[in-house]
């Protein structure tokens, strides 16, 4: 059972659309997409392995968390958690190509790629195993004894990987069905809708916004206009009923609501009417005051700021 399904990572989502309002001219714009899209991947990596999860008769008994964060005394965030009768099984995905090699000695992962370029990381391990341990601390806290089992997932077959010495399972994607049956076949028997239900109500999140902030960039730079999603340019213009791209001659009653989600995540959770119309190149007070008009708000007058933090979410 999927308790808690995939969903990209907000910062994915951010850098989104950052990169988009960005000018390629700017100095943090090569290493910002670069970002963006190594997040892709990590994300798509995750997705993939949950569908795979999904799809798997033997685990019709077990509960499926993607992004878990709980409150501990070391942080965490997990890529994948299963709940099993036979214990909890922490997966980190990793969805890195090339050629890697793990390193024990200090421990680190070191990937070289076909162009020739070599990138050192944390090893994965250290993270896994820090993961387990605030995963005891947080079943200790609530009285619960159960195994912890903790595997590096590659969804695909695109990496070649060498390994220096022993440590946590290092599996390929479909290498899961087979580890997860071994581990279950214990027969150990926890109660596992009492225990998801703890993780589910303890969930933490966290939220990198605003990004302007967070890389240090000055919001003013940003490409300002609501984005058409049928021709990918900005600059729809506002008409009685509808937005209306001049470029394709596309049409949305919706496309603000993007725009206004882009400023929650790149400058802040809340703006004014004034704020708003410049963000939106809306040269009406009134036909803006009627775009916000379903957000909460607080002040008066000219000083009323609207809250966007309900647009949180997926484009």
């Amino acid at each position: 059972m999927i308790v808690k399904p995939f969903a990209p990572s907000p910062l994915t989502l951010g850098l989104q659309a950052l990169v988009a309002r960005l000018p390629s001219t700017h100095s943090q714009y090569l290493k910002l997409q670069k970002e963006l899209k190594n997040k892709e991947a990590g994300d798509f990596g995750e997705q993939y392995i949950m569908n795979e999860l999904q799809k798997l008769q033997q685990l019709s008994d077990c509960h499926i968390f993607h992004n878990v964060m709980l409150p501990a005394i070391l942080p965490m965030q997990i890529d994948i958690l299963i709940i099993t009768p036979s214990g909890i099984i922490i997966l980190e995905i990793k969805n890195i190509r090339g050629t890697v090699h793990f390193k024990s000695d200090p421990r680190q992962l070191i990937r070289s790629t076909e162009t020739g370029e070599v990138h050192t990381f944390t090893h994965p391990e250290i993270q896994l195993e820090q993961y387990m341990q605030a995963t005891k601390h947080f079943l200790d806290a609530h009285d619960i004894t159960m195994p912890i089992y903790g595997a590096i997932v590659f969804p695909f077959n695109n990496v070649d990987i060498h390994r220096e010495g022993e440590g946590l399972p290092i599996i390929m994607g479909k290498e899961l069905p087979l580890y997860i049956h071994k581990l279950k076949s214990q027969k150990l028997y926890f109660a596992t809708n009492d225990i998801a239900h703890i993780i589910l109500s303890q969930l933490r999140h966290t939220n990198p916004f605003p990004l302007c902030q967070y890389y240090h960039i000055e919001s003013s730079v940003l490409q300002k206009g609501v984005y058409c999603e049928n021709c990918g340019q900005f600059g729809m213009q506002k008409l009685k009923a509808t937005w209306f791209c001049q470029k394709c001659e596309h049409q949305c009653k919706e496309a603000h609501v993007s725009a206004l989600r882009d400023f929650y995540m790149l400058v802040g959770n809340t703006m004014t009417n004034r704020e708003c119309r410049d963000f939106l190149k809306i040269e009406s007070p009134h036909v803006t005051k009627r775009i916000l008009q379903k957000l909460t708000r607080s002040g008066l007058g000219k000083h009323t700021k609207y809250n966007l933090a309900s647009l949180n979410g997926n484009r």
